[in-house]
């Protein structure tokens, strides 16, 4: 056998069992490596996504709620010592109104039981007479009406008075907690809003920050995402030269011992092509795994950045974060919020009690107007009849001229109690008008409010903040490690290297190309490129042998491919 022969089998069976080894190890390491990598890339979104938990721990229109609920709480506190004057000053009108009014009606009571003694005299007066008795028995009757109706309005007012006792004496109580919490509660509560505020600015901002550094990450996990390709492509490329090998072997087998001179020039211009896709696929995978690297050890100090911007703003030692201290803050001042809240309840009921009293007031004043009127025609109508008896119906006359009078006081009375009446009805409009304007004190329903909006929201915000040290812990420690499974330039490199300095030695002469062999070379050419996958194995192919510039198209598609097929290994 030709020694030559000897030695080419050799380093091809050599060669072919390096590149084939080297593509066995590339793709444990780099499959590891890639489904590393996207566990990191999935961990950063899920991080971006705890950020957004951040930002919007006090989403804007909840915070800006609970704020303007604690001004408003704090404004109305503000204004506590006007409104009490107000409603102190409602108080007394229906008080004295009240109390004229019960004069007024004690006054119609006496009034009743002398027209009553007057209609017993006119029974005894007329001796038995029929149309007079008559007369004194509906009498009664329309008198018995109207005691019943003042009788009625004078336990209507005693509750009255009660219920405006017992307010007063709540605001006694209330005046003497404004004394203490005004102006410093309002002025508390209004800083706390301003702080709320500036804690909300300062919690977007440091999720900002955080983002920021996140989606670096993210943009290097991406372009690593790119570059671990380059195991998977290096593979590929290595078995399509190992496969070339074995192709040019078999031919080997075939040919040499019927064509020697034509096999080794076959053979000479074949290693020719396989050394030169060795060394191209050595260049590209030591760039892209250079930088690969690269880019994994970059990554880990902006994890360690994430951590940091955490830890800057962590709670203090108590443990007491901003929104803690707010949160008690507020529930502090619900014990007089509490007692604002059930003053305005009291003057609701008074409000309303005041004003169905004189509604029941009207009513009871107009039966008793009728009564008034219906007695002082009865009067008349006797007086009339008392005069065509001559001398015996004087002593009648003059009965009926004093119930007369009696009525008459009766009506001016009536007259007094309208205008008491118009003083209490302004006062309790007032009171209730108040309660139609929504200008009551309401802090505790407002508070209560803002407590459960930042209630939630510190929640949200440190389980957001606290996800920053696992995810950014797991992140370094599974990034550390890929770094190391593709730390592998320098020995791949070597191997590479020397398989392609083997090759060379069988391409070092310079046979030339007999006739009968260039048919056998095309074919062996077209065998070799119907392997490749990869634009740049084309393109190598076509720069070292001449052959394929008719592709030129089909390689620029296959490139676009190549690249839509790393865009889509991005994500």
């Amino acid at each position: 056998m030709n020694p030559n022969a000897e030695t080419s089998e050799t380093v091809l069976g050599d060669v072919r069992t390096a590149l084939a080894t080297v593509a066995s190890g590339l793709d444990g390491r780099f499959v590891q490596a890639g489904a590393a990598l996207a566990s990191a890339y999935d961990i950063v979104e899920r991080l971006l996504s705890s950020l957004e938990g951040v930002t919007n721990a006090l989403d804007r229109e909840a915070a800006e709620a609970a704020i303007g609920n604690m001004r408003a709480a704090a404004d109305s506190l503000a204004r506590l010592p006007h409104i009490q004057g107000e409603r102190r000053g409602a108080l007394k009108s229906i008080g004295d109104a009240t109390k004229a009014l019960r004069d007024h009606v004690a006054q119609i009571q006496r009034t009743l039981s002398f027209l009553r003694i007057c209609g017993l005299n006119i029974m005894v007066a007329a001796a038995g007479a029929e149309e007079f008795s008559g007369f004194a028995e509906t009498m009664f009757a329309q008198l018995d009406l109207g005691s019943g109706q003042l009788a009625g309005f004078e336990r209507e007012a005693a509750r009255l008075l009660a219920e405006v006792t017992n307010m007063a004496e709540a605001e006694k109580r209330l005046a003497t907690e404004c004394n203490h919490i005004i102006p410093e509660v309002p002025l508390k509560l209004a800083n706390d809003a301003v702080a709320l505020q500036r804690y909300q600015g300062d919690a977007a901002a440091l999720a900002g920050r955080i983002a920021d550094v996140a989606r670096v990450i993210r943009t290097k996990l991406a372009t690593a995402l790119g570059a671990i390709q380059i195991g998977d492509i290096t593979r590929q490329r290595l078995e399509h030269i190992a496969d070339g090998v074995g192709t040019l072997t078999a031919f080997l087998d075939e040919h040499r011992p019927k064509a020697p001179d034509a096999a080794e020039a076959v053979e000479n211009r074949i290693v020719a092509l396989l050394t030169a896709q060795i060394e191209d696929a050595t260049a590209d995978f030591l760039r892209e795994a250079h930088s690969l690297n690269r880019n994994l050890r970059g990554i880990a100090p902006d994890a360690d950045r994430l951590l940091a911007l955490k830890s800057d703003t962590a709670p203090e030692a108590d443990g007491q974060s901003f929104l803690r201290r707010l949160e008690q803050d507020i529930a502090n001042i619900q014990t007089v919020t509490s007692q604002l809240r059930h003053a305005e309840e009291q003057t609701d009921r008074l409000g309303s009690a005041t004003s169905a009293i004189a509604e029941s007031l009207a009513q009871r004043l107009n039966i008793v107007r009728h009564v008034q009127s219906d007695v002082e025609q009865m009067a008349w109508n006797t007086g009339l009849r008392c005069r065509r008896m001559g001398e015996d119906g004087l002593a009648l006359a003059a009965i009926a001229t004093e119930i007369r009078q009696f009525s008459t006081n009766l009506g001016i009375v009536s007259g007094q109690i309208s205008q008491t009446f118009e003083r209490l009805s302004t006062a309790a409009g007032a009171i209730r008008g108040r309660e139609e304007q929504g200008d009551k004190i309401d802090a505790g329903r407002t508070l209560a409010e803002s407590l459960s909006s930042i209630r939630a929201g510190s929640e949200r915000m440190q389980h957001s903040l606290d996800s920053l040290d696992g995810e950014a812990s797991a992140m370094v420690a599974m990034l550390r490690e890929t770094a190391d499974n593709v730390n592998c330039e320098a020995e791949i490199g070597r191997t590479l290297g020397v398989a392609a300095a083997q090759l060379a030695t069988l391409a070092e002469r310079d046979a030339e190309l007999p006739e009968e062999a260039a048919a056998l070379l095309d074919t062996l050419f077209d065998d070799i490129a119907s392997t490749y996958t990869m634009a740049r194995e084309r393109e190598v192919h076509r720069l070292v042998t001449g052959r394929g510039e008719e592709n030129d198209a089909s390689i620029a598609e296959d490139i676009a491919s190549d690249e839509d097929l790393f865009e889509d290994a991005l994500f």
